[in-house]
């Protein structure tokens, strides 16, 4: 059974996780405004779009559908997203399986790091 019944209860449950980092650990928000990084989560099953906006000031995060056009677009099962946000699946093993899809400069991932070392922190409580 998939951990996110609904794309409503994914997008829940990211901005709860949006707004603790952001308020928590402003660095993350730093790093992903210095990368100027505009990258897309493509979550299947649910199926739903999250779009991280860093090319300005202030971060914006879409949750749906977005005329913003990523520069990283990133697709992967809602479940894949849940195992990497608990730390159970390292982003690294789940691009070299393919469980994670990118599409663009994946190198730029790496600018991710930050924000997803805070996610790791702060998601397990949200559940």
């Amino acid at each position: 059974m998939a951990v996110f019944s609904s794309n409503t209860q994914l997008y829940v449950v990211m901005q709860q996780l949006v707004a603790r980092i952001e308020a928590e650990y402003p660095q993350a928000t730093e790093a992903m405004l210095k990368s100027k990084l505009v990258i897309r989560f493509n979550c299947q099953e649910p199926a739903g779009e999250i779009t991280i906006d860093g090319s300005k000031r202030p971060l914006a995060i879409h949750y749906g559908p977005t005329a913003v056009k990523p520069e990283l677009d990133i697709t992967l099962p809602s479940d894949t997203l849940h195992q990497i946000l608990l730390g159970n699946l390292n982003l690294a093993k789940a691009l070299g399986s393919k469980q994670v899809q990118p599409k663009g400069p994946v190198w730029k991932v790496m600018s991710l790091a930050p924000l997803f070392d805070q996610a790791q922190k702060i998601y397990p409580q949200l559940l």
